[in-house]
């Protein structure tokens, strides 16, 4: 019996002996591409691991030759202990307006934590009271990135360092 008179649920069975050139031609393709693929990124010892840390290595480097020279900086000047001094007293003001409702007028805490710790839950140093002030911190700490520029932001950091 010949499968060319059947039909199933109306359509008439039509045997193909060969699929159609478009599919043969893109899988004969993929398979000449797969070779010389496979020949030169799975055999040749290429690996971007290997490159990202070539690059994070040198990047580690860069920064401890910098913070190298940083430390062996010499010592402030009057000119930047005045501008430390002025920082620190504008700092005072700004942290009175804004942060004394949580910190306390003294830094002791209330709502926010205690200033006057020895160590802060995200870090007592410069960069670190930076980040809490500009971006926040869950839990109860806003945001001051759009209200404060640079200079009173600096300010606060080096007033809440010196509590």
């Amino acid at each position: 019996m010949s499968d060319e008179n059947k039909e199933y649920d109306g359509i008439r069975y039509r045997p193909e002996k060969k699929s159609p050139l478009v599919f043969r031609i893109l899988f004969y393709g993929l398979i000449l591409w797969a070779i010389p693929f496979m020949g030169y990124y799975l055999f040749s010892g290429w690996s971007s691991y290997a490159e990202f840390d070539q690059i994070k290595k040198a990047k580690e480097a860069r920064l401890a030759v910098q913070k190298e020279k940083h430390e062996e900086a010499s010592p402030p000047s009057a000119n930047e202990e005045i501008k430390s001094t002025n920082l620190i007293a504008e700092g005072k003001k700004e942290f009175g307006e804004r942060c004394a409702a949580c910190h306390g007028a003294d830094g002791k805490g209330g709502i926010g934590p205690d200033l006057t710790s020895k160590n802060y839950k995200y870090g007592r140093s410069a960069p670190e009271v930076t980040t809490s002030i500009v971006d926040g911190r869950p839990g109860g700490m806003p945001s001051f990135k759009n209200d404060l520029s640079g200079d009173k932001v600096q300010g606060l950091v080096q007033f809440v360092l010196s509590l």
